[in-house]
């Protein structure tokens, strides 16, 4: 790029409120930086044993259509802390579909390349209270072939803590 190409993208950038962006700008943005994301790994326990709740993505998804996965999103320009973390809602409303859950635990953070680029990960397990009205549980123990190979890394690491969790009470 020369500076006339530097100067006109970034005169259309300014023209961006921040906040969600229209979908092909998103996936320019994530192939150069690093996206800040929020993903919560639910869990419950079913008959001695810990399942862990996951949701199809759509078949036409860019990067992984039809695979399984937790419910997560980025963190936008636009969201706060108050109180509770508007990501928090946003994840609970619109992937989880207002399914009960109680408060999120933060399990750590990782570093990971997707397909649409490097994202610094936020993980957190949360305990579904009710049927979910999103998704399907499965056993922790045996993860779906159809899960995103990405997040089996950091659904073990939600899983320990858990368990330390639960033998701390």
């Amino acid at each position: 790029m020369n500076d006339t190409d530097i100067q006109q993208l970034t005169s259309l950038l300014r023209k961006l409120k921040p906040g969600f962006l229209p979908f092909d700008i998103f996936i320019e943005i994530a192939r150069l930086t690093v996206l800040p994301i929020i993903e919560f790994v639910p869990l419950r326990m079913y008959d001695g044993k810990v399942e862990v709740l996951l949701l199809p993505r759509s078949q036409d998804d860019k990067f992984w259509p039809g695979q399984l996965h937790t419910p997560g999103t980025v963190i936008r320009a636009t969201d706060t802390d108050e109180g509770r973390h508007t990501a928090f809602g946003r994840i609970t409303k619109n992937e989880l579909k207002d399914t009960a859950i109680g408060e999120p635990h933060y399990v750590g953070s990782s570093l990971n390349k997707s397909k649409r680029g490097m994202e610094q990960i936020l993980i957190f397990w949360v305990e579904v209270k009710s049927e979910p009205r999103a998704g399907s549980f499965y056993k922790a123990s045996q993860l779906p072939e159809l899960l995103m190979e990405s997040q089996r890394g950091f659904i073990s690491q939600a899983l320990k803590s858990y368990f330390d969790f639960k033998a701390q009470v």
